[in-house]
């Protein structure tokens, strides 16, 4: 995976997904933090596993949400045979200390369903980022 230090985690039938973030240096245009995310797949199932996408919700202190939905991965659908793993990253913006929360959607075997992802702290004022229990 991308890190060494802080990482959460959630199992769903057998897929794990593993969730890092880090405050990043740059500030956006508009003066918000910006933190970049790093995931990591892994398909411990006895089934072809197939990431459909994601749903990202950024939560601020104010308890202003913003949502944005992913089609696949960087346009990719990519297909995890059991014991394959995949990564992926990105970033995500907020003025404020927020919680980052949302979930993939993955196709297992005949079935799709949304994996929930580790809900995630943005810390905007110490350059950390913190595991929200």
């Amino acid at each position: 995976m991308y890190c060494n230090e802080q990482y959460a985690t959630n199992l769903d039938d057998d897929v794990l997904v593993s969730l890092y973030l880090k405050q990043s240096e740059d500030i956006a245009i508009d003066g918000s933090f910006c933190w970049d995310y790093f995931f990591r797949f892994e398909n411990n199932s006895d089934a072809d596993v197939v990431l459909l996408g994601k749903h990202l919700s950024v939560i601020d202190a104010k308890g202003k949400t913003t949502s944005v939905d992913f089609d696949g991965f960087k346009g990719q659908l990519p297909e995890l045979v059991p014991g394959d793993e995949f990564e992926d990253d990105g970033y995500v913006t907020s003025k404020t200390s927020a919680i980052l929360k949302g979930f993939c959607k993955i196709r297992i075997g005949n079935k799709i369903k949304e994996v929930e992802l580790p809900v995630m702290s943005l810390i905007a004022n110490d350059n950390t980022s913190r595991i929200m229990n």
